[in-house]
C-alpha cells in the first residue's frame, strides 16, 4: 500500500487548475478592485509608476464528493470595467467638490505707461 502522504501530494501537485467537479456558478465579479505594479525597489510614493487595475471574481464548484467549493481569482480588468471605475471616481470628485477647475487668466495687453503727453501717444502707436 502506498504512503497516504505521497498520494495526497501527488493529487495536489498537478500544474492544472481545472475544476475537479461540476461548475455550479461560473466566474462572477465580486465588485472588489485592487491595483498591481512592478516593484522596482523604489519606495518613493510620489514617483510615477505603471499600475494595473485588478478585479476579483469567484465561482462555485461542486466537488465529486458533493461539497461546494468557492474559488476566488484576481484578473486584469477589461476596458469596460476600467471605464466604469474611472467614471465613478470622477462622479465622486464632482459630488464632493474635489475637482479643481483650470483657470486661465485673461490675456490682457500690457498696461501702457502713458504720461498723457502727445509724444508718449505717438511712441505707443509706433509713429516715432
Amino acid at each position: 500500500m502506498a504512503n497516504p502522504l505521497t498520494v495526497i501530494t501527488s493529487l495536489g501537485g498537478g500544474k492544472s487548475h481545472e475544476a475537479k467537479g461540476v461548475v455550479k456558478r461560473d466566474w462572477v465579479p465580486t465588485g472588489r478592485i485592487d491595483f498591481a505594479t512592478k516593484l522596482n525597489g523604489n519606495d518613493d510614493p510620489s514617483q510615477p509608476s505603471e499600475f494595473k487595475l485588478l478585479v476579483e471574481e469567484r465561482r462555485i464548484i461542486e466537488s465529486i464528493a458533493g461539497n461546494e467549493n468557492l474559488e476566488i481569482q484576481w484578473r486584469l480588468a477589461t476596458l469596460k470595467e476600467t471605464k466604469a471605475v474611472v467614471t465613478q471616481y470622477h462622479k465622486y470628485l464632482k459630488e464632493n467638490s474635489l475637482v479643481k477647475s483650470v483657470f486661465e487668466p485673461e490675456i490682457l495687453p500690457p498696461e501702457s505707461k502713458d504720461d498723457g503727453s502727445p509724444n508718449a501717444e505717438s511712441k505707443r502707436r509706433g509713429l516715432n
